[in-house]
């Protein structure tokens, strides 16, 4: 026997019965080679029907569990943040949890803004092209997701986008401008005036272009949903899930009745209790070895990941069916 199908220490019986059966292919282990295990590592000498028969009896068990804990799950939310267009993730990424999502969370830093940051950069990603990758990359992740509902909370970049017009433009004229360009990606529309061309192109605002979906831009850094806080501070502390608990101490002191937060910004995973609440940091979806802003500045390395969270029909954590998804 090989060292892979051997009992592990402190394993327990029903564990590595299961475990045997589960990997039966790729252990390369017949039936009958699985009742020999087994029959020696607990003295019997039952045939491979009668062991066969068991794990076949306990995974209907299990499957019978599974569904009926499934029954209990009101809303399944898929919550994706800091994508930074145009260095984002494919939305592939996302493939186990398309269809299989009822609301899904846009946890701020949809675009980066590259151009209208503060950081040195040897090369500049027009505005205006960043605003049109941003739009299509919306369009295809809410199609290919095909969730029922989409809530769009905005991030410490997509506010750039008012920093940078405030600073540059006459107070009058910032009247006539959104606070971010998710804004007009969602919400308005907008056109490119393209100079060079004498060309005008007009793109629709998604909520048109995906009018079966319910789209909500929140025009904001945080939404709740049931008794989850999702949110996008612009806060950042060194320490880790430190932010995250900087958040849940603001959300307590302003009132807010949850028992989940999830937090965005800091490129980090992780989750632990706090009392009654369950804390989350739910990593980037956007591809860390293209965005460079922390480059020797020893900071702990930036973790891709995202969240499928579930609750049931009181708008309650159920933490045995949420998965933090960490992908690096």
């Amino acid at each position: 026997m090989n060292n892979i199908c051997a009992r592990k220490e402190n394993e327990q019986f029903d564990d590595y019965f299961v475990r045997l059966f589960e990997n039966k292919t790729s252990y390369g282990l017949s039936c009958q080679d699985i009742a020999d295990i087994l029959n020696a590592e607990v003295g019997f000498t039952y045939g491979e029907s009668k062991w066969r028969k068991e794990y076949a009896a306990f995974r209907r068990g299990m499957l019978y569990a599974k569904q009926k804990e499934m029954k209990r799950v009101k809303n399944r939310i898929l919550c994706i943040s800091d994508t930074h267009v145009p260095y984002q993730l494919p939305v592939t990424t996302f493939a186990d949890y398309a269809g299989v999502t009822d609301i899904l969370i846009l946890n701020g830093d949809i675009a980066d803004c590259q151009a209208i940051s503060k950081f040195p950069k040897t090369y500049r990603v027009s505005p205006m092209s960043e605003l049109v990758k941003t739009r299509q990359y919306l369009i295809e992740l809410i199609n290919y997701i095909s969730p029922n509902k989409v809530i769009i909370n905005y991030g410490n970049h997509d506010i750039r986008f008012q920093h940078y017009l405030a600073k540059n433009l006459d107070t009058d004229l910032l009247e006539l401008m959104p606070k971010t360009a998710l804004e007009l990606i969602v919400n308005d529309g907008f056109n490119h005036y393209n100079k060079e061309n004498g060309t005008k192109t007009y793109y629709t605002p998604i909520r048109e272009v995906i009018s079966d979906v319910e789209i909500l831009y929140t025009d904001s850094w945080f939404c709740q949903v049931g008794s989850a806080i999702f949110c996008h501070p612009t806060a950042f502390s060194c320490g880790i899930l430190k932010t995250a608990e900087k958040a849940v101490q603001y959300f307590r002191n302003e009132g807010y009745q949850f028992d989940t937060l999830v937090m965005a910004h800091t490129h980090r995973t992780g989750e632990y209790k706090q009392g009654g609440t369950v804390l989350y940091e739910q990593g980037c979806c956007c591809d860390v070895k293209k965005q460079h802003y922390a480059d020797g500045k020893l900071t702990s390395p930036q973790k891709e990941g995202f969240i499928y969270l579930c609750q049931d029909d009181q708008g309650k954590l159920i933490r045995e069916q949420t998965r933090l998804v960490i992908l690096n």
